[in-house]
């Protein structure tokens, strides 16, 4: 399949926390008896919920006997993900027992985010596994030996990393661009107000820049979006060539910069 990359991942926690309806849905679990009940991992949990945007998600092998050994299919914009749970060791009597393998198609650059998110959002390194000769056996049916697998999953997320460094230098590059028709634009402005609230928001971009460099540094994907999106709409509002009037509701536009909001922060190292 054109674009696609098969890898597996160790699974380290799972409950029985989601449970299929009728029609195939996953949904969170209520308690009590409720049927179709699905250890999902914390593997497929934190994938899914760095897909969960406009994605689809479908159980296209529910779980039987066994809670935690199923098939499940994510669609989100150019990509599609298939995961499959399978036991690997001790006929799955463990969690650790399990590991999921995952089948990324599409695009090449989401499929490197995701792995990116994936690995970043659990913390630790998910192609290591708790017993390694026995998952060989696993890695030999995707093509992959140990070393080969170790080397896709680190090249992938590299890959995601650098996608993200990209961003954070286009944003560099635009505050350039912005600073200096500002600083010629500055020029023939008498309105000391309006020239010191611009350069005000011409440092606070560049605040954001840093912290989008910080957050990349801690491999924290979320944290570098929204501080890229404070800067862009920073360097909207000092840009000269925009012409919707900076002090629009500047208050409005602070009071949503808080740091409130931030996710906590996961080392990937």
């Amino acid at each position: 399949m054109p674009n696609s990359l098969r890898v597996a991942a160790q699974v380290v926690r799972a409950g029985p926390h989601h449970s299929v309806d009728a029609e195939g849905r996953l949904r969170p679990r209520r308690g009590g008896k409720e049927p179709g009940v699905v250890y999902l991992g914390d593997v497929a949990t934190a994938l899914i919920h760095g897909l969960q945007e406009a994605a689809t998600l479908t159980m296209t092998r529910p779980p039987k006997f066994d809670e935690q050994r199923w098939e499940l299919e994510v669609k989100t914009g150019d990509m599609t993900v298939r995961i499959q749970s399978r036991p690997y060791w001790g006929f799955g009597l463990l969690t650790k027992g399990y590991l999921n393998v995952i089948e990324f198609s599409g695009s090449e650059a989401l499929q490197n985010r995701a792995m990116f998110d994936l690995a970043a959002a659990l913390g630790r390194v998910p192609w290591e596994f708790a017993w390694p000769a026995a998952a060989d056996r696993i890695l030999r049916g995707l093509d992959h030996t140990r070393s080969s697998h170790a080397k896709a999953w680190k090249e992938a997320v590299q890959r995601g990393r650098d996608g993200l460094r990209d961003d954070i230098r286009a944003m560099e590059d635009r505050r350039e661009t912005v600073a200096k028709r500002l600083h010629e634009w500055l020029d023939g402005v008498d309105d000391e107000s309006t020239s010191t609230l611009r350069q005000h928001r011409l440092m606070e971009a560049d605040e954001d820049i840093d912290q989008a460099r910080k957050a990349l540094n801690e491999d924290h994907a979320p944290g570098v979006e929204r501080a890229l999106a404070r800067a862009e709409s920073a360097l909207i509002e000092v840009d000269p060539l925009d012409d919707s009037p900076l002090a629009h509701d500047h208050e409005a536009a602070i009071s949503v910069i808080g740091t409130d909001d931030d996710l906590d922060v996961v080392d990937l190292t």
